[in-house]
């Protein structure tokens, strides 16, 4: 099986996220690669200014915090 690039597993993350605002854990589960990759490549995309990453304080399913991340509309 080949190996992924970084390119690639960002696509994968802006293809999810234009559809709908996404949890870290959520997206680590449709890319299927582990939470820290998940988190470094998204602070990068943050850092470019084409997601936002949104910390809430509970989650309605079981009250925990949680960071999900939104797609910026592009001008």
């Amino acid at each position: 099986m080949k190996r992924r690039t970084a390119l690639d597993i960002k696509k994968e993350i802006i293809k999810l996220i234009k559809k709908k605002e996404m949890s870290l854990r959520a997206l680590e589960t449709k890319v299927n690669t582990n939470y820290q990759t998940i988190k470094t490549q998204t602070k990068e995309l943050e850092f470019f200014g084409l997601i936002q990453t949104i910390k809430h304080e509970k989650s309605k399913k079981n009250g925990r915090p949680y960071t999900s991340v939104k797609f910026l509309k592009t001008p």
